[in-house]
């Protein structure tokens, strides 16, 4: 039987030999950027993207990978995150939010890993999104929500630069449709 096979492959290790698991867990891949950096990182960690996995799975020799859509500073900050999470699961993030301080939410790594700008924020989060990466996703919605919580509309606008195009009358006109809601 396969499977037993596989057990027997995973097990042994006679004269300092590797298992089939000890080579999953120093195989690599190349992940290449769209203006084509390119990084490595084992295929375990690059496991935790259901897109890398799906891609590994499908074609055993695959040691490759171009990621046209996404630039190297976010490839490289994503597989930092691979790598981190290879060895430490994620911390569930609590819903919904309590707190605008992420290191409430997340772990110190985490807090930090997603301590950048907005355009880096969505950037990463369009990656973890496309990339399938459920954790990394859940983290930066995470931290948008906690940029949003407790803030007033026009606060809201100002964090995030959008633009108010109500004019005084539509903008009543939404408050008395939705007042159910908005008290």
């Amino acid at each position: 039987c396969l499977s037993q096979s596989l057990r027997k492959l995973r097990t042994m290790d006679t004269k300092g030999g590797l298992g089939l698991d000890d080579e999953l867990d120093r195989e690599e891949i190349t992940i290449k950027s769209k203006d084509q950096k390119s990084f490595t990182v084992t295929k375990k960690a690059a496991r935790i993207s259901r897109l890398i996995r799906t891609t590994i799975d499908g074609d055993s020799n695959c040691n490759e990978i171009e990621l046209y859509h996404i630039d190297g500073d976010i490839v490289k900050r994503i597989i930092s995150y691979m790598d981190y999470h290879e060895k430490v699961r994620p911390r569930e993030i609590e819903k919904p939010i309590k707190t605008n301080n992420m290191a409430d939410l997340v772990d110190a790594f985490d807090a930090k890993f997603c301590n950048v700008d907005q355009e880096v924020m969505f950037q990463l989060l369009l990656a973890a999104n496309y990339l399938d990466i459920k954790p990394l996703l859940l983290l930066m919605c995470a931290k948008v929500a906690s940029l949003l919580k407790g803030k007033t509309p026009p606060e809201i606008r100002k964090t995030f630069r959008i633009r108010d195009d109500y004019t005084p009358e539509e903008e009543e006109e939404v408050r008395n449709e939705y007042k159910d809601l908005l008290s």
